[in-house]
């Protein structure tokens, strides 16, 4: 009679075989997962930047509005300056993998819409880094 069924030396072949493949992916993965971070971190603050434009220029609350970056945190507030009143704020989390460099508050003036300052962003991780740029008008470009 014959047994049928995998012998345990089948087994530990399959298994190592199967560590052999996650190690050697392993890095492929880490990598796309940070690409992954700089855009997403990349699309959340060009969207803040654009919405608090669009909500001063709307006149929404009857204010101004601007972006605050801290605390690993992107944070859309009402108001001339950060920290008037929160509970108006949005803000979107920053994965610690990411930084952002050349980051000052920006405050969007009613009707135009012009922001308070310049800006030129550079975000980035280990696998690269973006560069987003607020001109005088109000223009947003992402390089």
């Amino acid at each position: 009679m014959k047994n049928s069924g995998f012998t345990y030396f089948e087994l530990l072949l399959v298994v190592a075989l199967i560590a052999i493949l996650g190690a050697l992916s392993s890095p492929f993965l880490s990598r796309s997962l940070s690409q992954n971070h700089l855009e997403e971190t990349t699309n959340k603050l060009v969207r803040s930047l654009r919405k608090g434009q669009n909500y001063s220029l709307t006149g929404k609350q009857d204010s101004a509005w601007g972006v605050h970056y801290g605390d690993e945190k992107i944070i859309l507030f009402k108001g001339e300056f950060y920290g008037q009143d929160h509970s108006f704020d949005e803000s979107c989390q920053v994965p610690r993998t990411i930084k952002i460099t050349g980051w000052s508050d920006v405050i969007f003036s009613q009707v135009r819409g012009q922001p308070s300052t310049i800006l030129s962003l550079i975000i980035s991780s280990n696998s690269g880094s973006r560069t987003v740029t607020l001109n005088q008008e109000g223009g947003i470009d992402v390089e």
